[in-house]
């Protein structure tokens, strides 16, 4: 494998993430889309979001990764999909990992904080694997954490 990531996303591989997340269905788009951009995904909904990464294994397109907000030290990412059938593969672990280097090869940002939902476990082991700890619990209608990960 070969994870590189480009800053942007194009019109093509925009509309790939489009068809991939809106086969999955609403709930799959919540969680990694949040709730504030409705259902189904379209090209005009994800234009105008700021510092997305598009994720590639060499040429190809495997999904994307956003950093969300700058707080002081801290990069608060989130947006992280990649291709369905491409999960399992061991690409989320290495494209994560790939971006917490990126990160921090910035000395002034000293942590990560990243949410996910309690029901998606799999993505908790994996952010877990990666250093990870749990740091907020927020009771919303579904219950969902906030992890850190400290350089």
């Amino acid at each position: 494998m070969s994870i590189r990531f480009e800053k942007g996303l194009n019109k093509d591989n925009a509309t790939l993430l489009c068809k991939w997340s809106n086969e999955q269905g609403k709930e799959f788009q919540e969680q990694w889309m949040g709730s504030r951009i409705s259902y189904p995904l379209n090209y005009d909904k994800i234009k105008e979001l700021k510092n997305i990464f598009s994720i590639f294994n060499k040429e190809e397109f495997l999904g994307i990764i956003q950093q969300i907000r700058v707080d002081k030290d801290n990069i608060h990412i989130g947006r992280f999909v990649l291709e369905p059938c491409k999960t399992g593969l061991g690409l989320g672990k290495e494209a994560l990992q790939g971006f917490i280097d990126l990160i921090f090869e910035d000395n002034n940002i000293k942590s990560i904080s990243l949410t996910v939902f309690d029901f998606n476990q799999n993505a908790k082991r994996l952010y877990e694997k990666l250093g990870f700890e749990i740091d907020e619990v927020i009771e919303t209608p579904t219950l969902k954490y906030i992890m850190k990960r400290y350089r």
